[in-house]
């Protein structure tokens, strides 16, 4: 998908946005790219990357492919998958999406001790791109079908390692199977942040309405609600907080874009607005929490986010949240450093709607109602109750079956000990109980899903 002015999707009967707006998309040299980063000296980049810089954390990337080529992305992304033919998503050259929702995250520029470029929220963070299309490119506006649904790619970012997925795209429909996919993360304490979309108007349905998902929206420079002539951030009742959105500088991937007018420009840079860009950012910092602290649950990270908001000048702290601003404005340093209580395992979440996780050991005793995938407490007291009851039958069946040998012997051997018909005492089972049943095999081991048709 290329930038453009505005890029709306209509997929499989649903509306997926590429959540893309663009105000003013303009060429930018490698020299001037990290300078017009403007949301790094908002966030003070430098002291942020004292504290975390996203080691050891994977990111996927649900969109476009992702040029791993890219200066500023070389050694960063993992080969990851098209969903339609299977082959690896880490060497994009026709969609730039991807590409620079990337260049947000991971970013670690490159010349002199990597001062040139792009510099992402968590520079030391692993990408894993999920190329979700059937197609490359494609026009503005173009009806542009998937090749997997997310829950599938869900999926498959869970069983490839990844510990945050960045779903830059809105998509106005979660069926049974995405609410699944969502509950199978959340198992495996995956963060899931989702763009609210650029329309600037209400939207309560999809997959951003879904508990367990970190919807975010855009904000501008002096950390308000982005909402201008050219889009605005769309609002709702699960919003959970905002994020830098307009006029945010991201990688092309193979220097070519086009502009409001459908022209096309050489460079490796574009400066654009839209909450793709607020939903990498917010994705980056989770990948720098996910560093820092490794045992906290999504609940619990997103927890720490919305305590360590930054309030805008007229917001009422008093009603927060609200469906504009969610809990306020994106501060990753402060997210990291402040004494906030680690919280209950749901967070803000109420996931008592989600399904039960299907999928594995993990998450077969995994309870989406408490978001802790090691509580099976209520599981293993049914099963006690089964195997204690499968117990008592067979011991009434055991007495039986002595009473009736002990008639049979005494009507056979009615001529004194040793005489025929004499029966030996009865074996019995050692143990007593039925074996465990046997689990699916361990996380990861299990087939990818099987993706769409190759492509045309």
């Amino acid at each position: 998908m290329r930038f453009a002015h505005r890029t709306l999707r209509a997929i499989g009967g649903a509306a997926m946005v590429g959540a893309l707006v663009l105000g003013t998309a303009s060429a930018a040299s490698a020299d001037a790219t990290r300078n017009a980063q403007w949301q790094n000296k908002a966030f003070d980049i430098d002291a942020v990357h004292k504290v975390a810089t996203g080691k050891g954390v994977t990111v996927a990337v649900l969109d476009a492919g992702v040029d791993g080529e890219h200066p500023d992305l070389t050694g960063s992304v993992l080969a990851g998958k098209r969903c339609s033919d299977g082959q690896p998503a880490n060497r994009e050259v026709d969609d730039d999406h991807g590409t620079g929702m990337a260049s947000l995250i991971a970013g670690h520029g490159h010349g002199a001790g990597n001062s040139q470029g792009m510099l992402g929220m968590a520079p030391d963070a692993k990408i894993l791109p999920v190329d979700i299309y059937k197609t490359d490119g494609g026009t503005i506006g173009e009806a542009r079908p998937v090749a997997c649904t997310v829950g599938e790619a869900i999926r498959y970012a869970v069983d490839q390692g990844a510990d945050v997925i960045n779903m830059s795209l809105s998509n106005d429909y979660a069926g049974a199977a995405t609410k699944d996919a969502i509950a199978y993360a959340i198992a495996h304490d995956v963060v899931l942040v989702q763009a609210s979309g650029n329309d600037g108007v209400e939207n309560n349905s999809g997959i951003g309405s879904t508990p367990g998902i970190a919807q975010v929206g855009g904000s501008t420079q002096d950390g308000s609600r982005w909402d201008d002539d050219n889009g605005g951030s769309n609002y709702s009742k699960q919003l959970m907080f905002t994020a830098p959105g307009k006029d945010m500088t991201v990688a092309t991937s193979n220097g070519d874009f086009d502009d409001a007018d459908g022209n096309s420009h050489k460079g490796d840079y574009l400066t654009t607005d839209g909450t793709s860009m607020s939903s990498a950012v917010a994705s980056g910092t989770f990948a720098l929490l996910k560093q820092k602290y490794p045992d906290y649950t999504p609940g619990q990270l997103v927890n720490r986010v919305i305590k360590s908001t930054y309030i805008a000048k007229g917001v009422d702290k008093s009603k927060l949240p609200d469906s504009y601003v969610g809990y306020g404005d994106l501060s990753p340093l402060k997210a990291l450093t402040a004494n906030i209580p680690k919280g209950g395992a749901n967070g803000p979440w109420d996931l008592s709607s989600l399904p039960k996780a299907s999928g594995d050991t993990a998450g077969a005793s995994a309870s989406p109602a408490t978001g802790n995938a090691s509580d099976s407490s209520g599981d293993d007291s049914s099963n006690m109750l089964l195997y204690v009851g499968i117990g008592i039958a067979a011991l009434v069946v055991i007495v039986v079956v002595v009473v009736i040998i002990i008639v049979s012997r005494n009507k056979n051997n009615r001529g004194g000990p040793g005489a025929p018909g004499t029966m030996p005492p009865p074996a019995y089972h050692q143990g007593g109980y039925p074996s465990q049943p046997q689990q699916p095999g361990p996380y990861g081991q299990q087939q990818p899903p099987q993706w769409g048709p190759p492509r045309q």
